[in-house]
């Protein structure tokens, strides 16, 4: 039973630290592009729609809220799947310890995709352009696709994190079985 709780509190701490993360993530992306929010991420979330950003003195408070919108989820997607992962030790305190360390390899992994992202898109898609879809009315397109790219890269990190946190798990689950 104990066991079954520290799961739940792993999805619970996942949730927390990617809504911390998207929050602050996306506090960098608004600096480099307003307008990937106000001509993209507030309609997606619909927040344009209900006037929410459009009509705030402090347009960063629906930055807030889009930051968790869009990031709450992958959290419970990857604690979930670690916390499964993590049920392999015997040990509830170990399985938790175990699953923290995990957690904070993912986001390790996700913040330099992010900063691998920037570097891309500031750089390369750029100055290239992009196929996917920008809205007409965008003044700033370098920025927009800085943005847009640190997002996608940072997603792909959140999967890239999930099997680098998955192999560390069972790395240290094989080292402990030799030990014993």
């Amino acid at each position: 039973m104990r066991k079954f709780a520290i799961f739940l509190l792993i999805i619970g701490v996942a949730i927390v630290i990617a809504a911390i993360f998207g929050v602050g993530h996306d506090q960098v992306t608004y600096s480099i592009s307003p307008e990937y929010y106000t001509k993209y991420k507030f309609i997606q979330f619909n927040l344009a729609d209900s006037g929410a950003a459009q009509h705030m003195t402090q347009p960063r408070s629906a930055v807030v809220m889009v930051g968790v919108k869009a990031s709450w989820w992958m959290g419970a997607i990857i604690g979930a799947i670690l916390g499964l992962v993590a049920l392999l030790f015997h040990n509830a305190d170990r399985m938790f310890q175990s699953a923290i360390q995990a957690l904070g390899i993912t986001l390790l992994v996700v913040m330099v995709s992010a900063g691998i992202g920037y570097l891309y898109g500031h750089g390369t898609l750029s100055v290239r352009g992009v196929s996917w879809w920008i809205p007409p009315n965008v003044t700033d397109r370098p920025a927009f696709i800085t943005a847009g790219t640190i997002h996608n890269a940072s997603y792909v990190g959140g999967a890239i994190g999930l099997v680098a946190g998955i192999i560390f798990l069972l790395l240290k689950k094989a080292r402990l079985r030799k030990r014993s």
